[in-house]
């Protein structure tokens, strides 16, 4: 321990190899039905092993590991035997005040993060829930995420095209409109007020639009190399508060246009609506949009959504 201490490194001489094996046969048995030459191999490959165990060594592994409680089955495929863990005596015993903290976790967290850290955040809790007695826990954390009533490959789908910012034509489920095809130049995936958003340029409208994925049926077609669609340049014009110990350190796409004893006037210029908003956002109480006036609106709402969220509708 020591040692580790030193070079926060984890050395052949820090390990017990034994301890090791038979955590890494628990962990790949459970993640799936495993053979003995499937789990040879998984040790063998090992970065910190690279050994190779005879199959005697693995059914000992095995034996020890029902001895200490895992009811481990053993299925046939291809001829081929495969065990893997059913239940074991290692699950959390989670009471109902700590799965009230859980789930305020859960929900402050999902909050201030982004959309790839969220899907994370989700991946980790739904892995967290299966290790947990409380059936109840289990089925809250589910039903906590925003993307429980989503098409887990119509997400996977969405993730991909807007790495690519590839422009779409989806089967939309308008509330005024009903089924309809809409094309979107796709350009962010993010969770806002518990719910999942797709933004991009909107052919209908001709405007930077944010849809709700949930109201996405289908994806029609896909043109990643020559989009028919161009989102056009926003201007954005806002006051910033001059004060002594303030300083305001400028983007890449803003400029100073006029400066007043107490006020610097700033243009910022984005095809990306959704990152100007950010940026008025993050100087708070600092800054002021001052045009175009549909903005300032925009912003004004998302201010009221804000405090909503805080104290509930006045």
């Amino acid at each position: 321990m020591k040692r580790f201490y030193e070079t926060n490194t984890i050395t052949y001489n820090l390990m017990s190899f034994s301890a090791f094996k038979a955590m890494l046969i628990f962990t790949s048995c459970l993640e799936g039905p495993k053979s003995y030459e499937d789990l040879q191999q998984i040790i063998k490959s090992h970065p910190y092993l690279r050994e190779t165990v005879s199959i005697d060594t693995i059914r000992i592994y095995i034996n020890s590991l029902k001895k200490v409680g895992c009811v481990i089955n053993r299925i046939t495929e291809h001829r081929i035997a495969k065990y893997y863990i059913e239940k074991h005596p290692f699950e959390l015993k989670i009471n109902d005040t700590q799965v009230k903290s859980i789930k305020k976790i859960f929900k402050a967290i999902a909050k201030s993060i982004d959309f790839e850290d969220f899907i994370a955040l989700t991946s980790f809790f739904e892995k967290f829930s299966v290790y947990a007695i409380n059936e109840e826990l289990q089925e809250e954390l589910r039903n906590l995420s925003p993307l429980k009533n989503i098409d887990t490959q119509l997400i996977h789908d969405l993730r991909n095209y807007v790495s690519k910012k590839a422009e779409i034509t989806v089967l939309y489920n308008s509330k005024n409109s009903g089924h309809e095809d809409i094309t979107i130049l796709t350009d962010k995936l993010y969770i806002e007020s518990r719910k999942l958003y797709l933004s991009g340029f909107n052919s209908k409208y001709k405007t930077y639009t944010k849809f709700p994925v949930n109201n996405i049926l289908k994806i029609q077609s896909v043109n990643i190399e020559k989009p028919t669609l161009q989102t056009p340049e926003l201007v954005v014009k806002y006051e910033y508060d001059k004060t002594e110990d303030s300083y305001i350190e400028l983007l890449s796409n803003e400029k100073i246009i006029k400066e007043t004893k107490n006020k610097y006037v700033i243009e910022i210029t984005s095809k990306n609506k959704f990152d100007i908003i950010q940026r008025i956002l993050f100087h708070a109480n600092k800054c002021k949009v001052i045009s175009p006036t549909d903005f300032q609106q925009e912003i004004i709402s998302c201010l009221e959504k804000m405090k909503e969220g805080y104290f509930g509708k006045q």
